[in-house]
C-alpha cells in the first residue's frame, strides 16, 4: 500500500464539505437512514473512479514516459494547491461564480448556497446526488491515485489500494453513522463540539492541509523529473 495515499486518504476524511454535509445530515430526523444513503453514493463514485483508472493504467505504469506523465501531473497539482491555500489563508478564497450585487450576511457553512438550502431539509434521492457530485475527483484523491499508480501495482493490488483509500476518506460519516447507531443520546453533543471548533478554525487548517499537501506534491513531482 502506498504510503502517500494512506496519509491523502486521512487528510480527505477531513474534507470541509465532507464534514459540514454529515452535520446537516444528523439534524435530520433520518440521519441513518440519510448517512448510509450519503456514505454508500459517495463511496461508489470514488471506487469507481479508481477501479477503472488503476486498471486501465496499471498495465503502463512502469515506462518512462508514464512515469515522467505522473511527476508532472503531481507538480501541476501542486502548484494549483498552493496558489489556492495562499488566496485561503490570506482571506481571499477564489471564487469561480459571479458575486452578488446585494450584500448578504455571512454564511456560517463551506457548503455551496444552494446545497446548504437543500440540505436543510434532505431527502434520500438529493443525499446520493450530493454524495456523488462532491465526491468526483478533486485534489486529494488525484494525487492518491498518482500515488497508487506509482507503487506499479497489478490490477487487483491496485483495487485494493483504492478501497483502503476509500475506507479513510470516508471515515468521518462512517463514523458519525457508528455513533448514531451506538450512542444516540451523545452523538450530537460530540458533533456539535467537533463542528464549532473545526468551524473557528477551519480557515487555517483547509489552508494549511491544502498548502502542505501541494507542497510535498511540487517536491516530489521536481525531484523525480530533475533527479
Amino acid at each position: 500500500m502506498s504510503p502517500e495515499a494512506l496519509v491523502l486518504g486521512l487528510v480527505s476524511a477531513v474534507r470541509g464539505v465532507t464534514l459540514a454535509i454529515v452535520y446537516a445530515l444528523l439534524l435530520s430526523e433520518q440521519s441513518r437512514r440519510l448517512l448510509v444513503a450519503y456514505v454508500v453514493a459517495g463511496a461508489a463514485i470514488t471506487l469507481g473512479v479508481g477501479i477503472v483508472v488503476v486498471t486501465w493504467l496499471h498495465t503502463g505504469t512502469r515506462t518512462s514516459e508514464a512515469t515522467a506523465g505522473r511527476l508532472w501531473v503531481d507538480v501541476v497539482l501542486g502548484v494549483l494547491a498552493v496558489v489556492w491555500a495562499g488566496f485561503h489563508l490570506a482571506g481571499h478564497p477564489i471564487k469561480l461564480r459571479r458575486p452578488r450585487k446585494e450584500r448578504k450576511r455571512e454564511r456560517s457553512t463551506v457548503l455551496p448556497e444552494a446545497l446548504d438550502r437543500r440540505l436543510r431539509a434532505p431527502t434520500v434521492p438529493m443525499v446520493i446526488g450530493a454524495g456523488l457530485l462532491t465526491n468526483l475527483p478533486g485534489l486529494y484523491y488525484l494525487a492518491a491515485l498518482v500515488a497508487i499508480l506509482q507503487t506499479h501495482p497489478g490490477a487487483v493490488d491496485g483495487i485494493v489500494q483504492v478501497s483502503v483509500y476509500t475506507l479513510l476518506r470516508f471515515a468521518a460519516p462512517v463514523a458519525a453513522l457508528v455513533l448514531v447507531l451506538l450512542r444516540p443520546d451523545r452523538t450530537m453533543e460530540i458533533v456539535r463540539s467537533a463542528h464549532a471548533w473545526g468551524h473557528r478554525n477551519s480557515r487555517v487548517l483547509l489552508g494549511g492541509l491544502v498548502g502542505a499537501v501541494g507542497i510535498y506534491l511540487v517536491v516530489k513531482g521536481l525531484s523525480g523529473l530533475l533527479g
